[in-house]
């Protein structure tokens, strides 16, 4: 592996890299484009609903059909999507969850399933590069603030939300 500070870029298609998944996804849009086509009765209407329909399918999935480009520096990341571009700074990654095929990075400690905050990334066949160059850079050697894959939580004070005392007034705790 390279140095986490180098220039690593990436493109993920995965139309071209599962061909069988390409033709089942193009095979299930166009059967969905006929069926609303086919229930919208109407001879002029029909075939506009099949056309809006396939088309509203293919933007929904457009990072599958369309590749997606991937850029690492020392900086952060960055990735441009077939239709919106995204950046994040190392300093901003919190957590950072993976498996062989993608991952997610955050700047969140703690997202949910509707955390936009973040770069969902598809390494393609660059899975374990990617995975240990991210390590590297949101773990860096000899900093123990970090952990890594779980992402970052700081114990110091200041970042501790401050306690209200409770206690009656005149009264020592």
């Amino acid at each position: 592996m390279s140095s986490p500070d180098s220039l690593y870029e990436w493109t993920a298609h995965p139309l071209r890299e599962h061909p069988a998944k390409a033709v089942l996804a193009v095979v299930l849009v166009l059967v969905c484009g006929v069926l609303v086509g086919l229930i919208v009765a109407d001879p002029t209407l029909g075939p506009l609903a099949a056309g809006g329909a396939i088309l509203f399918l293919f933007i929904t999935l457009n990072r599958f059909f369309l590749p997606s480009r991937y850029r690492m520096d020392e900086h952060g990341i960055a990735v441009r999507y077939p239709l919106r571009t995204r950046v994040l700074r190392w300093s901003e990654v919190k957590q950072f969850r993976h498996d062989q095929e993608g991952g997610y990075v955050s700047p969140r400690l703690r997202g949910g399933i509707f955390d936009t905050a973040g770069i969902s990334l598809l390494f393609g066949r660059h899975g374990s590069e990617v995975i240990s160059r991210i390590d590297a850079a949101i773990d860096p050697p000899g900093d123990a603030s970090c952990c890594g894959t779980t992402g970052c939580e700081s114990t110091d004070m200041q970042d501790a939300p401050e306690q209200e005392n409770t206690s009656p007034a005149g009264s020592n705790p």
